[in-house]
């Protein structure tokens, strides 16, 4: 690969390392903080350098060692070994720092989300080996218990195990818990994932994201045999359900690790992870008897269950009023019987009702405010019935762009910032038109 190296000779004759440095940077511009490192000898077959940092001699060692050597062998075939030496610590604040290589600011890397705790972490007879896993790594793993494989579907509670672990972790033993994912190590590519070496436990999100990139997969094979080495703590969390299949190299060092895998929540369970969440966000307990009905509605995400729960506590929040079984049946509740959409009579007689007008002004000429906003939510709803333009403009005496500009008004409202109050009005229209 590297035959023929032809170099310029200086006045003082460049070392082994400087001419096979020369030969990399050619093909390797970007790589220049490898500078930093210096040869110390050439004896009996072993190329010996120093590395300016621990950090440095990890980083060389894992991913440069053999490109190399092989183009050291090229200029001098009597060379079958490259030994690498780094300086104690206390020795390397003399010692100038290389270009590009920072550690990483510890502050900035144990960012674990509050709400994701071990006891909040609800688990189901499927789930609890998942999570009595997620205990022992967190407390003080040992070293046959220290390399956690989490699958699972999307929204089963993966990410949250994570920042469990993490949390607990850093608080227990772990100067560098590391929340990692397949976004940041391909940003974090050019920097060679430099704080993933230093890592005490290393904690990898969407491991499946990854399986594009056979390289990628291949740098992050080589971190994860370093802090295996080393005696650090792994975990991945993985969708096994993507399309993409992980290497040979990949897919067998991933075997060695404990292998739990979330699965969907039965009813049951749903229920108790949506009483939990409804009382951390303080909705009343008189609802107990909803939570069946939004289980059932939700049943194959954790992550639906607690943005319905969301949604709830959101709507209590900007309405100023307690949510009642009777909300949670409109919102979540089974369509009218009949299965049939109300009539645009019905919906006109709703919404002049509604705000007090009679019922032929929703279709007359008038532009007053207070007939105009009840006929613009009537037209919007009449469109959510499935109706046409025409249908609707020939209804409300109006050209089809006068009914375009009353629904895209609707549904600007919808998103202001008051939109969960005007959300409630239109409900209250809707179920009206209903009972007709």
């Amino acid at each position: 690969m590297f035959e023929n190296v032809n170099l310029n000779t200086a006045e003082r004759p460049a070392s082994l390392w400087e001419q096979s440095l020369s030969v990399f940077l050619a093909s390797a511009p970007k790589e220049s903080w490898l500078s930093a490192i210096k040869q110390v000898s050439v004896e009996n077959g072993v190329l010996g350098i120093e590395a300016p940092n621990e950090l440095a001699k990890e980083l060389f060692l894992s991913r440069f060692c053999g490109s190399f050597l092989e183009i050291a062998q090229s200029i001098d075939p009597s060379v079958d070994k490259i030994s690498v030496f780094a300086p104690q610590a206390k020795e390397e604040s003399k010692l100038a720092n290389p270009p590009e290589i920072k550690k990483p600011e510890k502050n900035k890397l144990c960012n674990f989300c509050k709400k994701y705790r071990m006891d909040n972490f609800i688990a189901e007879t499927s789930n609890e080996f998942a999570l009595q896993c997620a205990k022992i790594i967190a407390a003080k793993p040992s070293d046959q218990d220290n390399f956690l494989v989490i699958k699972g579907a999307a929204g089963l509670g993966k990410t949250h195990l994570l920042h469990a672990i993490g949390r607990e972790a850093s608080a227990n033993w772990a100067k560098r818990a590391i929340l990692w994912d397949a976004d940041r190590f391909f940003k974090e590519r050019n920097n060679g994932n430099l704080a993933l070496y230093q890592a005490d436990i290393l904690l990898f999100d969407n491991l499946q994201d990854i399986y594009i990139h056979e390289n990628s997969q291949n740098e992050l094979l080589n971190i994860l045999k370093n802090l295996k080495a080393k005696g650090r703590s792994i975990v991945v969390a993985v969708n096994p359900k993507n399309k993409n299949n992980p290497t040979t190299e990949l897919e067998n060092f991933l075997k060695m690790g404990i292998k739990c895998e979330l699965k969907k929540p039965d009813l049951r369970t749903r229920i108790a992870i949506l009483r939990q969440k409804a009382q951390e966000k303080r909705l009343p307990a008189s609802l107990e008897d909803c939570w069946k009905l939004i289980a059932e509605k939700f049943g194959e995400s954790v992550c639906s269950l607690e943005g319905a729960i969301n949604e709830l506590a959101a709507r209590q929040a900007h309405l100023k009023c307690e949510i009642t079984p009777q909300i949670i049946r409109d919102i979540y509740g089974e369509k009218t019987n009949s299965g049939e959409a109300p009539s645009m009579q019905s919906i006109a007689a709703a919404a002049a009702l509604a705000y007090g007008i009679p019922t032929e002004s929703i279709c007359g000429r008038s532009r007053m405010a207070k007939v105009n906003k009840p006929r613009q939510m009537a037209i919007y709803l009449c469109k959510q019935t499935g109706l046409s333009l025409s249908e609707i403009s020939k209804f409300f005496n109006r050209d089809a762009s006068t009914i375009t500009n009353a629904i895209q008004s609707v549904k600007k409202k919808l998103a202001g910032e008051n939109g969960y109050s005007f959300e409630f009005e239109i409900m209250d229209i809707l179920n009206a038109a209903k009972q007709h």
